[in-house]
């Protein structure tokens, strides 16, 4: 199976290429949110690289958030627009899932900035869910887990753990900054992708977490006043 993950859902836009479970080639630029001018650069290059073309997937990946708002359309409109011309599988996997992939142990945590002086958050323990994703403020992330732990080692992913003052937790705290857990990156999103079944193209969604900040303007009635 020919699989293909992209991930937009921070900075950091990815694109990965598996063959039957092996990673063939990944790609990563932090360019903000500017990924509706690079990611289809990205993945043009990478399935260069590879001699694939969009018809030779079997299966699409995509990062379905939570993190930028505008990055995860980009990434979720792109993804079911190839499927919907291929007729390829497709899986959603949050960015908070990729963020963790792989750590084991204790309590583990994904930490992904969500502006505002405020962080995306999940907690799991093993295969069960602690924490589900929410937002909080930087400074209640350390009391919330508290909260949620029972006095076990807590491991945490992703370069917004440098928002957080963990001291309220002792020396319970393993922070794990370095790639693949800084960000959320294609290559776990495309392994995650490989154990999950696919899912309805056109019922996937983006996991936005916090509404966004852009509201609808009010309707008028028919005499012309904002109702």
């Amino acid at each position: 199976m020919r699989l293909a993950a992209i991930d937009t859902s921070t900075a950091l836009g990815s694109v990965a290429l598996f063959e039957d479970g092996v990673l063939l080639a990944e790609d990563a630029h932090r360019v903000s949110n500017a990924h509706g001018e690079s990611l289809l650069p990205l993945m043009s290059a990478l399935f260069e690289k590879t001699r694939w073309t969009a018809r030779d997937v079997t299966r699409w990946a995509v990062g379905v958030g939570p993190g930028s708002f505008t990055g995860i359309r980009i990434a979720v409109a792109t993804a079911k627009g190839i499927v919907l011309a291929t007729g390829a599988e497709l899986v959603g996997v949050t960015s908070l899932d990729a963020l963790a992939f792989g750590l084991t142990g204790g309590l583990v945590v994904s930490l992904i900035g969500a502006g505002k002086g405020e962080l995306f958050v999940q907690a799991t323990r093993g295969e069960a869910t602690v924490l589900a994703p929410t937002h909080l403020r930087a400074q209640d992330v350390a009391a919330r887990l508290a909260e949620v732990s029972s006095g076990e080692q807590i491991t945490v992913a992703g370069e917004a753990a440098s928002e957080v003052d963990w001291s309220v937790l002792g020396g319970r705290v393993e922070l794990v900054a370095q790639p693949p857990h800084d960000l959320p990156h294609a290559s776990a999103v495309g392994r995650i992708a490989h154990r999950r079944p696919a899912g309805d193209a056109d019922g996937l969604e983006p996991v936005y977490v916090r509404p966004p900040d852009i509201t609808m303007p009010a309707v008028r009635g028919g005499d012309g006043r904002l109702g």
